[in-house]
């Protein structure tokens, strides 16, 4: 299993205009950037786990292997942030552990998981999105949604399909030396200079897909009309409104907690 990937479901999140979802999931994790307190993005990361095995369909397990293989990194920059918190700063600070000049203090816990839970909702509606999301739907979307340029969009959904191929292409090297007996030692080491074997090969492979798409591209006449027709067109429906109710309701949710946190603050 890749670490982003798309599940093809038959879900409402698979329903929803991509463009819109985009737009959305921007805007919380903006208003997510400004929580002082981890409740917040607490609340909206269980809502994003909930959409995701509800809405989306998604099952929990393939959820946490796509978060697993980051919970030592989330855990490292929850850690630093407690360390790095200014505790000379604070007034009356609840010291918590302190060891000569080394002070932990409560405010320092909960900056360093509010810095935590905001970066966990980020990749946790980032794999939303990309659970959720057909790549065709998606440049369809923002060619005909928010009108961008045809080439700009097909040429990047080009290059995101040959992304998974470069993984097979490794993957038929690696076996062609192992088949002409190529001993490849073990470590991380042997991998790095494995790696270096193989992006020429890789790199030429790019290449020639490259040429030949483009080649059948301009073969079809691709972008010499200014009005295109579409195998499928994706349109704003009556799920999608129901959806961006639904996140205008988040929204107030976080605007009503982050004005109660303000007003005590202060």
């Amino acid at each position: 299993m890749q670490f982003f990937e798309y599940f093809e479901k038959d879900s409402i999140l698979h329903r929803i205009n991509p463009s819109l979802k985009l737009i959305l999931i921007m805007v919380l994790m903006f208003a997510v950037t400004f929580a002082y307190d981890p409740y917040t993005p607490l609340v909206f990361a269980v809502i994003g786990m909930l959409q995701l095995t509800i809405l989306g369909k998604i099952p929990i397990k393939n959820i946490f292997k796509m978060i697993l293989p980051l919970s030592l990194l989330l855990l490292a920059i929850t850690i630093t942030s407690i360390i790095a918190f200014n505790t000379a700063a604070e007034t009356n600070p609840v010291i918590l552990l302190s060891i000569g000049s080394f002070i932990i203090t409560k405010a320092s816990i909960i900056f360093g998981i509010t810095i935590g839970l905001r970066i966990f909702c980020f990749l946790l509606y980032s794999i939303l999105f990309v659970s959720t999301t057909d790549p065709t739907d998606f440049i369809l979307s923002l060619i005909l949604q928010l009108k961008l340029n045809p080439k700009i969009g097909f040429g990047t959904l080009a290059g995101y399909r040959f992304v998974p191929l470069l993984g097979t292409e490794y993957q038929n090297i690696h076996q062609a030396h192992k088949i002409r007996g190529l001993k490849e030692n073990k470590g991380l080491i042997a991998k790095i200079r494995r790696l270096k074997k193989y992006v020429v090969p890789l790199m030429v492979g790019a290449v020639r897909k490259a040429q030949r798409v483009a080649i059948a591209m301009e073969s079809k006449g691709f972008g010499s009309y200014r009005e295109r027709t579409y195998l499928r067109e994706v349109k704003i429906k009556k799920s999608d409104i129901i959806y961006f109710i639904f996140y205008h309701k988040m929204f107030k949710l976080f605007l009503a907690n982050y004005l109660h946190f303000t007003n005590n603050f202060n």
